[in-house]
């Protein structure tokens, strides 16, 4: 008789079966790691579940909140482009997207309206609201301080413009423009020095921004300013 061979079928059937392979096995993983994959798959789905619901809120409530921001955006633009009943459409746009930057600026239009109107004491509160509940981070913020600072002005309270110019001035992007308020309204304070000082870092920036050759009034305007409170 012939000895079995491995392929024999008598052969394998005698031969004992290991347990069978799963997909964890597959990777190669050590088996301390599939053991404890296997001993806690039911809390890591679960995880796993949780992580991709949350995503997609997450995504879902930015889409929301841009969608949201665009139509705030275009209903602001129509009341303040709408030739008549301005007060009534950016009170709409404030009672329907408060929330939103396009309904805080609606607020400050309606604040400006009050100033057109004569009722510079009605703006000026207004404004003050806005800007206490404002943080400085908001992209508004350094707007809204300007149109503060001008209302002020403009009603001959100095000391408060002055004092919001000076907080302008710490954004970057408006100190140029901050730094020539802050030097016009110390020339109506009476504080000379001052007034060149400011002057003369608006005339900083500006060099550094501006084209070689290339014609600016505003600045030619300061310069000018400058050169006669020097004498």
């Amino acid at each position: 008789m012939s000895e079995p061979t491995a392929f024999d079928s008598n052969n394998l059937k005698m031969q004992p079966l290991g347990p069978p392979e799963g997909l964890l096995d597959q990777f190669n993983l050590p088996p301390k790691m599939i053991a404890f994959i296997r001993r806690n798959q039911r809390a890591l789905w679960a995880a796993f579940i949780l992580v991709v619901v949350v995503s997609l809120g997450v995504a879902g409530f930015n889409a929301y909140r841009e969608h949201r921001e665009q139509q705030a955006a275009s209903a602001l633009d129509a009341a303040i482009l709408a030739p008549t009943d301005n007060a009534a459409q950016l009170q709409k746009v404030v009672a329907e997207y408060g929330s939103t930057e396009s309904g805080l600026w609606a607020r400050v239009e309606l604040a400006a309206l009050e100033e057109k109107a004569g009722r510079s004491e009605e703006a000026l509160a207004a404004m003050e609201r806005i800007n206490a509940g404002l943080g400085i981070s908001s992209s508004l913020k350094p707007l809204l301080l300007s149109k503060l600072a001008a209302l002020y002005e403009n009603n001959k309270q100095l000391d408060k413009a002055l004092a919001l110019y000076a907080e302008l001035a710490t954004y970057e992007t408006f100190s140029a423009e901050a730094y020539r308020s802050l030097g016009r309204v110390n020339e109506q304070l009476g504080k000379k020095e001052d007034a060149v000082a400011m002057y003369g870092k608006y005339l900083d920036s500006e060099n550094g921004q501006s084209r070689p050759g290339q014609a600016n009034p505003v600045r030619e305007m300061v310069q000018t300013r400058l050169n006669q409170l020097k004498k």
